[in-house]
């Protein structure tokens, strides 16, 4: 990260240089001496910036951003993931963000209760994805009572998905 943020000062401080050197005609030298060079040369001499523009200004970036993409994937808050727990992060962003606070999800809904603070078992996350919770479950009914605001419906992912993501909200669960 820290040679990105060099390379862009770098270019920023060429830019400005280039932007204040311009109008004032300190460019002149080195625009004839490009422009006094045989047709070859040219070529040359653009295709050396333009590859050096591109290299630092595109593939160097992306580089970083590659690199960090795939360490973002299996490594939230310091925790290490696996991949079913990879999986369940995903699953638990398109299912569960919207009504739950889960900080290494990055969500921060209001209507479930904060799984930061309750810090659930794998067994208790498994038991609510199947059964769901009721604000206040009649007697005999499966599902249990909810501890946020709402309720929550049964089976919103299921099988290996809600393994899946129970592995992930258990393992992650209070770590910031």
């Amino acid at each position: 990260m820290v040679a990105v943020i060099i390379i862009a000062v770098v270019f920023t401080g060429l830019a400005a240089l280039i932007a204040w050197a311009a109008p004032r005609g300190k460019l002149t030298p080195v625009t004839n001496a490009i422009l006094s060079q045989s047709q070859a040369a040219k070529i040359a001499t653009y295709a050396v910036c333009a590859v050096t523009f591109v290299g630092f200004g595109v593939v160097v970036p992306l580089i970083f951003l590659i690199g960090n993409h795939d360490r973002a994937k299996a490594d939230v808050a310091g925790v290490k993931l696996t991949s079913a727990q990879v999986q369940g992060r995903q699953l638990f962003g398109q299912h569960c963000a919207v009504c739950h606070t889960l900080a290494a999800a990055s969500a921060v809904g209001k209507t479930g209760p904060n799984l930061d603070q309750i810090k659930p078992s794998q067994s208790l996350v498994l038991n609510t994805l199947a059964h769901g919770c009721l604000a206040k479950p009649g007697a005999g009914q499966q599902a249990q009572s909810c501890l946020g605001e709402g309720t929550m419906p049964a089976d919103v992912v299921q099988g290996q998905d809600a393994t899946d993501v129970a592995q992930f909200v258990s393992k992650v669960a209070g770590h910031p």
